[in-house]
């Protein structure tokens, strides 16, 4: 397998050369917005239009208190269907995501063994593979929902939440059991993310199935934990500094609107493409597969 240098050194130089990566981020983004924006329309539509249509006060007297009131009869009055309705908007999105996302990996893949990649390939993966990556994405959710056994003692030391607001200082342990566990449920989460970084890799990269490509994925990270750790961390290192840089320049009027549109770009442009050809690299060399090497080409050419 190639050293973490060899993998950041040689994913640049492919994503420099295969800047069309790019493409499913934003594709993405912006199917993922619409597909949100019909939901809210339809929520709307079906749910609040008609709870406004039965206020028989004048409209330009209705005040934000009554706005809220009639909101939330609306509510409570389909809570169910909201329910149905916010369980469909995830699935949505997680498809959405699981398609362009499974077609990126494939692209990344062609770019690293053949040098290029094209726009029909993310079409090709991500038709491909959008069943079987939601599913794996599905069975990790399940997986981090299992953590919710963290906070169930500190949910029954509270008990009524009744008692947390008349008397603080008896369910004040409670609710450090409580705080705890929410911590440990989130560390549990982060762990879990990271034992299964390779599960959608080894999916789309080996045609595997969705258990087949959570062991595969499991059975890598284990091989290679040093150097996934390392990798995870320059990412979140990437993510951090870009904030920090967020936070600087935005304390400067001339320049907040300016790293607002830059911070958009870089995320989905730069980021996002080069954690996947990173992710998809070092899988592919822990493989021993054969890479196109740019370097190779350069020599030629002179």
């Amino acid at each position: 397998m190639e050293n973490i240098n060899t993998v950041l050194r040689k994913g640049f130089q492919t994503w420099t050369h295969n800047l069309n990566i790019c493409i499913p981020f934003f594709l993405n983004i912006f199917a993922g917005i619409f597909a949100m924006f019909a939901m809210f329309m339809f929520a709307v539509i079906i749910f609040i239009m008609p709870a406004m249509q039965d206020i028989t006060t004048d409209p330009t007297n209705i005040n934000p208190e009554m706005a809220f009131e009639v909101l939330a009869a609306a509510f409570y009055e389909n809570m169910g269907l909201f329910i149905l309705l916010f369980i469909a908007a995830f699935i949505v999105s997680t498809l959405i995501s699981s398609y362009f996302y499974g077609g990126a990996i494939g692209m990344a893949k062609k770019a690293l063994k053949e040098g290029s990649t094209n726009i029909n390939e993310m079409f090709k993966s991500g038709k491909k593979n959008l069943v079987n990556l939601f599913l794996t994405r599905f069975i990790v959710m399940l997986i981090i929902l299992a953590g919710i056994i963290f906070v169930v003692p500190g949910i029954l030391a509270i008990g009524n939440l009744n008692i947390l607001m008349q008397n603080p200082e008896e369910a004040l342990s409670g609710a450090l059991i409580l705080v705890f566990g929410i911590f440990v449920w989130i560390f549990y989460a982060i762990v879990v993310k990271l034992v299964f970084t390779f599960a959608e890799y080894a999916l789309v990269v080996g045609g595997l199935e969705p258990l087949e490509a959570l062991e595969e994925g499991f059975s890598f990270f284990m091989d290679n934990k040093l150097d996934t750790v390392i990798l995870w961390l320059i990412l979140i290192g990437l993510s951090i500094l870009t904030g920090v840089v967020g936070e600087v320049l935005s304390s400067i009027e001339i320049l907040s609107t300016f790293w607002s549109f830059a911070d958009f770009v870089l995320s989905f442009a730069v980021i996002q493409p080069l954690t996947v050809l990173w992710w998809t690299r070092m899988y592919l060399s822990g493989k021993s597969t054969q890479f196109y090497d740019i370097d190779d080409y350069l020599k030629f050419q002179r």
